[in-house]
């Protein structure tokens, strides 16, 4: 006699051996997704590589940048940009979603203290941060000066909060996550059967936020500094992802004007 557990393991393992053979000659195998495999790959490591340029350059300052927030958090960027990365190749978007705005929320408060107390401790700014900046809100960005002006200041600001609160329905429970979950069952994409199209969105959302996070790294390393990484690297690496960058572009301009 059959064992009716043992039975049913056996039909769900065909069924799955069946739907990843599917998945990979018609989806994985496809130009796109191989596409998006390597954008993955560039994004990631030309993020990775910048902030880790910017924190190498940063000993050229002495103990001036031990006292910067948004210096002294690159190790945490690094830990967050390589778990992103392997998680999107596992067919994990939700938490990639999830650490991304804490990222967004982390650097621009980070970059906003630097300024607030341009010139103190490292501790002084820690305990500001602690004392006068507030949890779970995004708002602050308000008062954040930006190393924009006019429009595009403003445009920056609301792009970073639209980011921010567009993310937070997958922090907190939503009915739009919810569906959204509902929709991949329905189509056969549950983790690690991510569609083409789920792959060219998830990077574009890792792009943008890389995007912006940059932008207010090198802010906080300051206009000299930053101007000679572009000067000296940036510039001389025709295929920098972040050439393409919307604000970064936007960046390099008001160095160099």
């Amino acid at each position: 006699m059959e064992d009716p557990i043992e039975e049913l393991r056996k039909k769900v393992m065909e069924s799955l051996t069946a739907k990843t053979s599917d998945w990979k000659e018609n989806v994985y195998s496809s130009q796109q997704y191989q596409q998006e495999i390597k954008a993955l790959e560039t994004i990631s490591m030309d993020f990775v590589n910048t902030i880790r340029t910017i924190s190498i350059y940063s000993t050229r300052g002495g103990d001036i940048y031990t006292n910067f927030l948004c210096i002294r958090t690159i190790d945490d960027l690094i830990q967050s940009a390589i778990g992103i990365k392997t998680m999107i190749e596992n067919g994990i978007h939700n938490t990639v979603r999830r650490e991304l705005r804490y990222l967004i929320e982390m650097t621009t408060k980070y970059v906003l203290v630097d300024y607030e107390k341009m010139g103190e401790s490292f501790s002084t700014k820690t305990e500001y941060l602690r004392d006068n900046v507030p949890n779970s809100s995004i708002e602050v960005v308000e008062d954040y000066s930006t190393p924009f002006s006019g429009d595009l200041k403003n445009q920056f600001r609301s792009e970073i909060k639209d980011f921010f609160y567009k993310s937070c329905a997958y922090v907190h429970p939503s009915k739009k996550q919810i569906d959204e979950q509902m929709n991949d069952y329905k189509r056969g994409n549950t983790i690690g059967f991510e569609s083409a199209k789920m792959f060219t969105e998830i990077n574009k959302m890792v792009f943008r936020a890389y995007d912006m996070i940059l932008v207010m790294v090198f802010h906080s390393f300051g206009h000299s500094m930053s101007k000679d990484l572009f000067e000296q690297i940036f510039d001389e690496d025709s295929k920098w992802k972040f050439h393409k960058g919307k604000y970064v572009k936007e960046f390099r301009k008001t160095l160099f004007s």
